[in-house]
């Protein structure tokens, strides 16, 4: 086999295992990364704005942390397309269609549905009072705790991988 031959044919091997590695790369340090956000409380650097104290201290699970309370959202996050082409990262699904508000920091308006329940300590007089079930208005601007998107620090992460794969080959 000739020279010419042989740089063919190792080009050829190295664009297959660059078509079939790198979006497999790519998918589980993006993955990775998106998931790593919510144990940092972080994004890009920049801490999570806190929880309303009040809130917090209702808190129970999660050890006090923001967004971990049943660990769903964190878990939603998968790769849902991996190909030569394109590489893409899905948060949210049917038990956490709340994915987007948080990521993004957006508006929630509508009515919420508030079940009957009895009240032990009604206005703080320890009264027992039986609440009615009802409607309210929820109008609340959700504060942006990003975990997922573009990042510097995610891009380097990438070209980390990606420079160790090829000089391990």
């Amino acid at each position: 086999m000739d020279y010419k031959q042989q740089l063919n044919n190792w080009f050829s091997k190295f664009e297959h295992r660059f078509d079939t590695a790198v979006p497999v790369i790519v998918s589980e340090t993006a993955t990775e990364f998106f998931k790593e956000r919510f144990d940092k409380q972080e994004w890009d650097g920049v801490p999570w704005e806190q929880l309303n104290p009040k809130y917090a201290a209702k808190k129970t699970r999660g050890n006090g942390r923001i967004l971990t309370r049943t660990g769903n959202l964190q878990a939603s996050i998968r790769p849902t397309q991996v190909n030569a082409n394109r590489v893409v990262i899905s948060a949210g699904n049917v038990k956490v269609p709340y994915a987007r508000i948080h990521n993004e920091g957006l508006r929630v308006r509508g009515v919420q549905n508030v079940r009957g329940y009895t009240n032990t300590n009604f206005m703080g007089k320890g009264k027992r009072v039986q609440i009615k079930e009802h409607t309210r208005k929820v109008d609340y601007k959700m504060p942006k705790r990003q975990f997922a998107g573009n990042s510097k620090y995610l891009n380097q992460a990438i070209i980390n991988r990606l420079t160790a794969f090829y000089n391990n080959r």
